[in-house]
């Protein structure tokens, strides 16, 4: 006999005790499920038409620097990409990070609202060098994912010093 009352547990609950916050509002770098995870690729978010202060009109050279830095960051864990420090003794913080939708120029954030990407809370951002930037999404539903959005070669996106 089955017993109608009993309480349904959906298959998706959460653990008791678990953070209860939705892994996309959580980011990249709260984020325990990615640690020891290798990031992939996905292209279906490039931003091939932006014209701007950015855009992917690049030379062979610099897709060669992009390719090479996505291929390091292959071979890394989550928690190793993280863990990557940049600056002097004096401002020592995160290589590659997320920064808040809100910290990005007026230019990103139309652009964003444009490719219908204005909901997110933060894009995550690679640093390849001390101006050039590699900016996209990682999305909750497919944490480990990196979806590349722009080349940002002169550190235009959020050109804020300590971003």
């Amino acid at each position: 006999m089955v017993n109608k009352k009993a309480k349904r547990v959906p298959t998706n609950a959460v653990p008791e005790g678990a953070d209860r916050t939705p892994l996309r509002l959580r980011g990249v770098a709260t984020a325990g499920e990615l640690d020891d995870q290798h990031p992939v690729w996905r292209l279906t978010l490039l931003d091939r038409e932006h014209a701007g202060s950015w855009s992917w009109s690049i030379d062979d050279a610099t897709l060669t620097k992009i390719i090479a830095l996505l291929t390091e960051m292959e071979r890394l864990t989550w928690r190793e990409i993280r863990a990557q420090l940049t600056g002097g003794q004096l401002r020592r913080g995160p290589k590659h990070k997320p920064i808040p939708l809100s910290s990005l120029c007026k230019e990103a954030q139309d652009r964003l609202q444009h490719l219908n990407l204005d909901d997110l809370e933060e894009l995550f951002r690679f640093r390849t060098g001390n101006m050039e930037r590699l900016w996209g999404v990682i999305k909750g539903d497919s944490p480990r994912v990196f979806y590349p959005i722009w080349w940002d070669p002169l550190h235009q996106v959020c050109p804020s010093k300590d971003q």
